[in-house]
């Protein structure tokens, strides 16, 4: 996955939580000069002890299940609005008769009730002692701090519980939504490429100018919808945390030349110049998702021929030796167009962040997803990218990726 879920936080928070209320529970019966001290949960029908803590004598274990007619828990739920003290559970009339204190003997009693977030009866903290000490009102105090605590531990866990829940319901319609874009983006493709086909075959019939015109403006009209389809799907998939790797050995000079290839004909058109320059004529064979490198450079070469009217677009490659035989390359595309706002720095990467939409209204169009898209592909694969500067005159985009050198000519793994 991309990134950490908060409910998996939430559940090693809870853990912690539920480690350390043991702690607090073991903390507290050495402070009550008891000698055992316990945690209880129950249900309609009986009680079962969850941790027990024993000084001198085996009084109560852990795991223990009683009927509730015969469990002091119940009877602190039952008979007590608040704590419950008993000096000798021999004469006291709530207990004398009990089959129970015969099990546990002669001792004093306290029980103090621990309720769920609904305000129900969870169960209860209880304290004996075979000695009949006098329990102390510092002693009840504790325990009722105690009781509020793990209350306040269940209201969380149930909260945890919902959340979870939520998420689930959230994941699933996030599922139906990526259903239905790759439904729609498969449905609209049809008839554009059919589109797209029909326009090459009027190219080349006789038109007049006004058509070749009207002609040309669908065939890019079709293409910009075809890649917003594709930003849109790349964008759901990365969200989705689904995007994985694949590595194979390339050049990163391959992965170049092709870009350059895609876009020398635009580049033509608008009479700019593009190319590309190499810090060394050496090109070493890298391990990494070729392609994933081919969209990043894509995009921003589409966006840096889409701002420039005149000059040129120009790609510098460098290359720099890390540790454990790792290569990081850094790519700048540098272009001589309109620049962009710095005031609106901060938004570039953000998810459908149309920076120049403001000062040219519908000019330029697009999804604004192409730098979000960039941004995470090269986090993806450990790299980053950033706007190193920007001015009247143009801007430049660099992007840093971190490749291991590939050493087998047939090695492919896939990770995610």
């Amino acid at each position: 996955m991309l990134k950490t879920k908060y409910i998996d936080v939430l559940s090693v928070i809870s853990g912690k939580l539920y480690a350390s209320a043991a702690h607090v529970m073991d903390t507290a019966s050495r402070l009550i000069p008891a000698n055992t001290f316990c945690i209880a949960n129950l249900d309609s029908m009986s009680t079962k002890v969850l941790k027990s803590f024993n000084r001198d004598k085996i009084m109560l274990v852990e795991g223990l299940v009683v009927d509730n007619k015969e469990s002091y828990c119940a009877l602190v739920t039952e008979h007590a609005q608040g704590p419950l003290v008993i000096d000798n559970n021999l004469t006291h009339p709530l207990t004398r008769d009990m089959d129970a204190t015969e099990f546990v003997g002669g001792c004093s009693f306290i029980g103090v009730p621990i309720r769920n977030e609904k305000g129900e009866f969870y169960g209860s903290l209880c304290s004996f002692d075979p000695g009949f000490y006098p329990y102390q009102e510092r002693d009840v105090e504790l325990l009722v701090s105690l009781s509020a605590f793990f209350t306040n531990l269940l209201e969380m866990e149930s909260a945890l519980t919902e959340l979870r829940a939520a998420e689930e319901k959230a994941e699933l319609v996030l599922e139906d939504k990526r259903n239905l874009l790759a439904v729609l983006s498969h449905e609209i493709r049809t008839p554009m490429n059919g589109v797209i086909g029909m326009t090459s075959l009027l190219q080349t019939t006789e038109l007049t100018e006004e058509q070749l015109l009207y002609v040309d403006i669908i065939e890019k009209s079709s293409h910009n919808l075809l890649s917003m389809m594709d930003q849109i799907l790349d964008y759901s998939r990365m969200e989705a945390g689904a995007m994985k790797l694949e590595l194979k050995p390339f050049h990163i000079r391959e992965a170049v030349d092709h870009v350059l290839h895609l876009f020398t004909a635009d580049a033509e058109k608008k009479g700019i110049r593009l190319r590309a320059v190499y810090d060394s004529p050496d090109s070493p064979r890298l391990l990494g998702d070729s392609p994933k490198v081919t969209q990043i450079l894509t995009n921003l070469v589409s966006n840096a021929l889409k701002f420039t009217e005149q000059g040129e677009v120009k790609l510098v490659v460098k290359h720099a030796d890390a540790q454990d035989d790792r290569v990081t390359v850094t790519v700048e595309v540098r272009d001589t167009g309109i620049g962009l706002p710095l005031e609106q720095k901060e938004c570039l990467f953000r998810s459908f962040s149309q920076i120049h939409e403001h000062r040219s209204p519908g000019k330029y169009g697009g999804a604004g997803l192409g730098l979000s898209i960039c941004r995470q592909l090269a986090k993806l694969m450990g790299g980053e990218i950033w706007l190193k500067e920007t001015s009247d005159k143009g801007c430049t985009f660099a992007c840093a990726i971190p490749f291991e050198r590939a050493e087998a000519l047939n090695f492919s793994i896939k990770i995610s």
